[in-house]
């Protein structure tokens, strides 16, 4: 399974950035910040798959802003390796790929939120999926 990435040289890109600017929040509310990501993986050619990484931030109760954040990657695989994964999603979220998309979405959303009322939000380089 260690060769199923055949080539690391890859290019993240933005799919998608959604950011809402929701109501001030009441003064001295407690504010909770969730967040969580999704992956997708597509299968794009026999050697090629793309894998999505999408970031969601939504505050309980809602207030503030409101973010969904894709970024992507193209990935050249090994077919034959690919092929006997039985989850690739599994597979990409601890992989180097999985790692690389979840710092780019984080340092992204520092960039967004940069000029919101709480300051830049510091999302944790990893993939972080709910249990």
């Amino acid at each position: 399974m260690a060769n199923v990435i055949r080539n690391m040289n890859f290019k993240p890109i933005v799919e998608k950035l959604d950011y809402q600017r929701l109501s001030e929040p009441q003064p001295s509310a407690t504010i909770n910040m969730r967040v969580w990501d999704e992956m997708k993986v597509e299968r794009l050619r026999s050697d090629a798959v793309k894998v999505m990484l999408t970031r969601f931030v939504k505050p309980e109760p809602a207030c503030i802003f409101s973010i969904e954040a894709t970024i992507g990657v193209e990935v050249l695989i090994n077919t034959s390796e690919y092929d006997n994964i039985d989850d690739p999603v599994d597979y990409f979220k601890s992989s180097p790929v999985g790692r690389v998309l979840a710092s780019h979405i984080a340092c992204l959303l520092s960039e967004i939120t940069v000029q919101s009322q709480i300051g830049p939000m510091i999302t944790a380089p990893v993939v972080q999926f709910p249990q």
